[in-house]
């Protein structure tokens, strides 16, 4: 059975009769006709030439009220003839009308209402036309998703006929004074896009680039779309926040420190650190936790890494002159929000940390080389080889001479591997520490620039833009099989508004991989930050 879907505004008034706009389609998928009302043009203002221009719209039926009218001459292949009349309700003591269909064309022929499962719907034009989420929630061939669209095209082609002087003068002051900020944004976010290659090994010239990347966004979207969106006035509230605390945050931290210089607070830290590595490795080097370890193996380790911390330390102390001045111009920086300050303190952690990492890659390294080496060996016992041409193990005959050779450097790897694994252990164990703080660094300045300020205002307060689908509710059922529904909006999930308000330039953070890491451990393979 074919289907006759009514959609009607909830504006139209009782007393006044008319033709109604809209659109009609046929859904050859679903068998139904579909007339999209979006509104009505009163007999008066057809007289007299006035009143909402059709434009996209066409006329599509007429309109009676109350009253008993003769409909007027048809105007199209499609058209429907719709009144109201009197709806019994026993919870409400006052009258309550419903729509009727009085007549129905479909192709130019006169068709009875029982011919067709008619199901009338009256929707709400102004949530339709606020919420911002439906579209991105809602699949395509979805009515209300079609209906929306005809809405919007109407609003644009309304404006567009209602444009005055006062209104175009507006909208001009607009779009210079975004072009006034466009120019200086897209100036320093080209010179910091050349200057990547020296600013990806730090986490401040990464996020200076980001943050012009997303002002720059904002500002094309606001040239394009020639107005604030939900997922707009988000990120400009998330960044004046961001700066707002990241001034707080100076202020506070300028006044706990005094007049101590920064490079001062700095190397005292560093040297705390660099303390506490030296009384790590000299445990290392004596029977840590009672192992008896190889002394001289353990002692040539020891030294190395000594050797390495001690010339950071070295290195350190001979740029602090430097350092000052880098510190002023970070703190200008960090004045920019909290999420510079975020990515200061991320390039703070790597610089004192340096010769943790590079202690790290030298166990890591020889970890790697004499398991990979136990691995290799241990197949000469068992007659086998790795065919890299063939990514496969092969059976080999080995001669006397090779067996000798092999077992004497899988003896020698195997009793060494107890030093190694030790040192290779903890200084694992110090870069994940560091690694792990890195990403808690690297999510709070993810979260501070998505921070959801205007979305969970509008979330809080119901408001309609937040809406992402729609609720149908069964007013009244008729004698002749068909149906109204009422439509309205349902609020999104906190989360998908969430996810919705993040700016186009902004990647989510991908989750940990827990298992390739427990992997690069357990093969002695670098752990890269999170």
């Amino acid at each position: 059975m074919k289907s006759l879907l009514i959609f009607i505004p909830n504006n139209f008034p009782s007393e006044k009769h008319g033709y109604i706009h809209g659109k009609v389609y046929n859904d050859y998928e679903s068998n139904s006709k579909k007339f999209f009302i979006t509104n009505m043009q009163c007999l008066d203002e057809v007289s007299n030439n006035k009143g909402p221009s059709t434009g996209i719209i066409e006329s599509i039926g007429y309109y009676s009220g109350c009253t008993d009218i003769q409909d007027l001459k048809k105007r199209g292949n499609d058209w429907i003839v719709i009144s109201l009349r009197p709806l019994q309700c026993l919870k409400s003591s006052k009258e309550v009308h419903d729509y009727y269909l009085q007549k129905i064309f479909i192709d130019n022929k006169i068709v009875d209402s029982c011919d067709y499962y008619t199901v009338i719907i009256i929707y709400d034009t102004t949530a339709l036309l606020k919420t911002e989420l439906f579209r991105h929630h809602n699949a395509t061939g979805n009515h209300f998703l079609q209906l929306k669209d005809i809405l919007e095209r109407k609003a644009i082609d309304d404006k567009m006929k209602r444009n005055n002087y006062f209104s175009f003068l507006k909208e001009i002051i607009f779009m210079h004074t975004l072009w006034l900020f466009m120019y200086p944004v897209l100036y320093s976010y080209k010179i910091t896009n050349k200057l990547l290659p020296i600013f990806k090994y730090s986490t401040l010239g990464l996020h200076l680039n980001k943050w012009l990347e997303n002002s720059n966004w904002i500002l094309l979207t606001l040239i394009q779309d020639k107005k604030f969106s939900l997922k707009t006035i988000n990120h400009i509230f998330a960044t004046i926040f961001d700066i707002l605390l990241g001034i707080l945050f100076i202020k506070f931290f300028l006044y706990v420190i005094g007049n101590t210089l920064l490079s001062q607070i700095l190397l005292d830290n560093a040297e705390i650190v660099v303390d506490s590595l030296k009384n790590l490795v000299y445990w290392l080097m004596g029977s840590p936790a009672g192992l008896k370890l190889n002394y001289s193996f353990s002692k040539i380790l020891g030294k190395f890494f000594l050797y390495h911390i001690h010339f950071w330390w070295l290195f350190l102390v001979s740029i602090k002159p430097v350092m000052d001045f880098f510190f002023e111009v970070l703190l200008l920086f960090g004045r920019l929000g909290i999420t510079f300050q975020i990515a200061i303190a991320a390039d703070i952690l790597a610089l004192v940390s340096f010769h943790a990492y590079c202690i790290y890659v030298y166990a890591a390294r020889l970890y790697y080389i004499q398991i990979r080496g136990l691995t290799a060996l241990f197949r000469l016992f068992l007659g086998k080889k790795k065919n890299p041409l063939r990514e496969r193990v092969d059976s080999c005959s080995y001669q006397a001479d090779q067996l000798f050779v092999g077992t004497l450097l899988f003896t020698i790897l195997l009793f060494l591997m107890p030093t190694t694994w030790v040192y290779y252990i903890v200084f694992t164990t110090l870069r994940l520490i560091i690694i792990g703080f890195g990403g808690v660094l690297t999510r709070l300045r993810f979260y501070f620039q998505v921070l959801p300020v205007y979305a969970f205002y509008c979330w809080l307060f119901n408001l309609e833009n937040i809406h992402s689908s729609v609720k149908l509710v069964t007013k009244s059922r008729h004698e002749n099989g068909s149906i109204t529904l009422l439509m309205t909006t349902v609020t999104s999930s906190w989360k998908d508004t969430w996810i919705h308000c993040i700016p186009d330039t902004i990647n989510h953070i991908p989750s940990i991989e827990w298992s390739m890491i427990v992997k690069n451990i357990l093969w002695g393979k670098l752990l890269y930050p999170l």
